[in-house]
């Protein structure tokens, strides 16, 4: 008996030896700092063919975060699909290489993306939500008017439209593909702010443009046509994109696949910001190998 209550004995101070130093454990990892900040971005690197680029590893890029090196710890290819929203103006909707080109875009993309059809008029309507299946997507495009719609849409509006849609819905790998005009148009928002909510939604712009055979809304206004070109063209430099510019409808196919090209040359970028950096919404991304072409984002949003 007094053996057996030797043993609980030391039994029990074990035990408060043990449940002490876990305690002290415990308040010493509370006081330590916290790990470093995983952050992860999507690059395209493609040859001057526009085909993709395999077997990049960190050691071939280079991340600057508000001007100070990061380490890269992974580069890889994507996993997660795209939740792409396609954006187009009603204006085109009736032409049948719009249409064609539509298609071919998004029967190559849906293996790697949930696809979103969207009009953009005087507001975005969906005319098919996000889905990977190609017969809704081809009901959707054969669901557009035949009609040739007058020039009154807002492709500005309708970008940050979508953007703030992106910034509720919160998809781990948004994108988004314009397909429009280069027209006068006036627009109740700025550019500034239309650039903001792109950055903040995360978004990869790409946008397909047409320059030439269609009459023009607004004509003494040239600051709509400017503030729209800076939408665009800043929006797809800042978020990793790129702008295709064509002279007719007939180039629109063509341009969509040059999209998909680059789209489908993505790489998955994850950079560590160290303990106590500040978060920055200025970018740098290099390849530190000569001949590919490397899309990167240049501004990135500055929240968690």
């Amino acid at each position: 008996m007094t053996c057996f209550a030797g043993h609980a004995t030391a039994a029990l101070v074990s035990f408060v030896g043990m449940c002490s130093l876990a305690t002290g454990l415990t308040g010493m990892s509370a006081g330590w700092p916290p790990p470093p900040t995983n952050r992860t971005i999507y690059v395209s690197v493609v040859d001057r063919d526009g085909q993709p680029v395999p077997g990049l590893t960190p050691a071939d890029l280079s991340v600057k975060e508000g001007g100070k090196d990061r380490e890269v710890t992974s580069v890889s290819v994507p996993t997660t699909r795209m939740h792409l929203a396609l954006l187009v103006e009603e204006s085109i909707t009736a032409d049948s290489s719009v249409r064609t080109g539509l298609f071919e875009f998004v029967k190559r993309m849906l293996p790697q993306a949930d696809v979103s059809l969207i009009t953009v008029g005087l507001r975005n309507t969906t005319v098919t939500p996000f889905t990977s299946d190609i017969n809704s997507i081809v009901a959707g495009i054969n669901g557009f008017s035949l009609r040739q719609n007058p020039v009154g849409e807002n492709m500005a509006e309708g970008i940050a439209e979508q953007a703030k849609a992106f910034q509720t819905s919160r998809p781990e790998r948004p994108v988004m593909v314009v397909v429009g005009l280069e027209v006068m148009q006036a627009s109740t928002e700025r550019p500034e702010r239309v650039l903001t909510e792109l950055r903040l939604s995360r978004a990869i712009l790409y946008a397909v443009t047409l320059s030439g055979g269609f009459e023009t809304a607004n004509v003494g206004d040239l600051a709509d046509l400017a503030e729209r070109g800076k939408v665009i063209g800043e929006g797809t430099k800042q978020s990793g994109g790129q702008r295709f510019e064509t002279a007719r409808t007939p180039a629109v196919p063509r341009a969509l696949q040059r999209v998909a090209d680059e789209l489908l040359a993505q790489y998955q970028i994850t950079y560590v910001l160290p303990d106590g950096a500040a978060l920055s919404d200025r970018l740098n991304v290099s390849l530190r190998k000569k001949g590919p072409t490397l899309r990167a984002p240049t501004r990135i949003t500055d929240r968690q």
